[in-house]
């Protein structure tokens, strides 16, 4: 049903909708394919609903919410809101973090970089038959380096 109320011209523009109309096309010739058509242009909200679905939908879902926050990150960062940044940092190191200005978050790859520096056989480890194999250590400071790079390129290109 659509309600619209008499207004003058001036207030057309301002006159509130009860609804928006929706269309969702698919494309694919399987089911898969056809679910997977559908997430290129899917909301945050429907991609969060998929977070918890199993399969292809899932993993894909779960890789452009991660994408989407991303950018939601670097967008608060550029207006000097640095908390998602430090939520997502801390969320993945397990430690406690601060980001008092721009000019922390301008050094902040560095002070991760320095950590990934100064560790022991620079993070790896190396096995009995001589192999080295990248230690836990190692690989979270990388995916914090690897975002802290990521959202600053989005946000200077804001």
């Amino acid at each position: 049903m659509e309600n619209i109320a008499l207004f003058n011209d001036a207030d057309v523009n301002n006159a509130m909708v009860d609804f928006v109309p929706a269309q969702v096309i698919v494309a694919g010739l399987t089911m898969t394919e056809k679910k997977l058509s559908v997430l290129g242009k899917a909301s945050a909200a429907a991609l969060a609903y998929h977070c918890a679905t199993k399969g292809k939908v899932g993993k894909q879902s779960r890789e452009m919410l991660s994408s989407q926050g991303e950018a939601m990150i670097a967008k608060a960062a550029r207006t000097g809101n640095y908390s998602p940044l430090a939520q997502a940092i801390a969320a993945i190191t397990g430690a406690s973090l601060t980001i008092s200005n721009r000019a922390s978050y301008e050094c902040l790859a560095d002070r991760f970089a320095d950590q990934l520096r100064d560790l022991k056989n620079e993070g790896y480890t190396i096995k009995k038959d001589g192999t080295q194999v990248s230690s836990g250590k190692r690989n979270t400071l990388l995916q914090v380096i690897g975002l802290i790079t990521e959202v600053q390129a989005i946000a200077a290109s804001l």
